[in-house]
Order: structure tokens, then sequence, then C-alpha cells
């Protein structure tokens, strides 16, 4: 952000790190806070624009190529159950919840897949 002339880069470092474990709403919420900061300031058209178009690629790259590909080999969640405990923990906690439904649903993958009464749950819970 600070190469596309958006101060305080730090803080949207911080926005992006919290919206990277909201799937699919996340990214859609970090490209659409930054349209107030950079539509605030006179430059030109691809200028505004350009946080916007940075935040997307970057989110493309690491979200779709990087953390896939080294996560795959070792841990593995259905999706179905991801949008589900999404929706349940964002009805519980609301937007704390939503932030903490996958790593939640990660834990209990963790721990039902070490304890043997549970490795059924952990079965159920992976992809």
């Amino acid at each position: 952000m600070a190469l596309c002339g958006m101060g305080h880069p730090t803080l949207w470092g911080a926005v992006a790190f919290l919206l990277n474990f909201v799937p699919i709403i996340g990214p859609v919420i970090g490209i659409a806070i930054l349209l107030w900061p950079a539509s605030s300031r006179w430059l030109g058209r691809f200028q505004r624009s350009r946080p916007r178009y940075v935040y997307a690629l970057i989110h493309f790259f690491e979200g779709e190529m990087f953390t896939p590909h080294l996560v795959a080999r070792r841990f593995e969640l259905n999706p179905v159950l991801v949008i589900l405990s999404l929706l349940f923990w964002d009805a519980i906690w609301g937007i704390p919840g939503a932030l903490l439904a996958v790593p939640l649903l990660a834990i209990i993958k963790i721990f039902a897949d070490r304890i043997d009464p549970l490795k059924s749950l952990g079965h159920l819970i992976g992809a």
C-alpha cells in the first residue's frame, strides 16, 4: 500500500491479514474498504484504483495459488462444513465469530484426528 501512495501501510496489512480468515467475503470487504480512502484523493482514475488492483492481485496469488499448494498436502477441510461453520459462528458471535470460524474448525479437526474415539468426526470434517 505504501507503493500505491496509501498512508498507514501497516494498518492496511493488518486489515488484509484479518480479512484473509473470512472465506469468500473477506477479500470483497477488503476491496470495498479501499474504495473510500483511494477515491478521496485528487488522483487520476488509474491511481485511485491501483490499491484495489494490487490488493486483489496479491490476494489471488496468495489465496488461490500459494496457500492451497502449501496446505493441501497436510490439511484438508470439507468446503461445505467451512461455509456452515462460517454461518454458525457468525450467527453466534457476529464478526469475531466469522473471523474465527475456519481456525476453530481446523482446531476441531486436528483434535479429532489425534483422539481415537473422534477419528470418524475428523474424517467427516476432512475433504
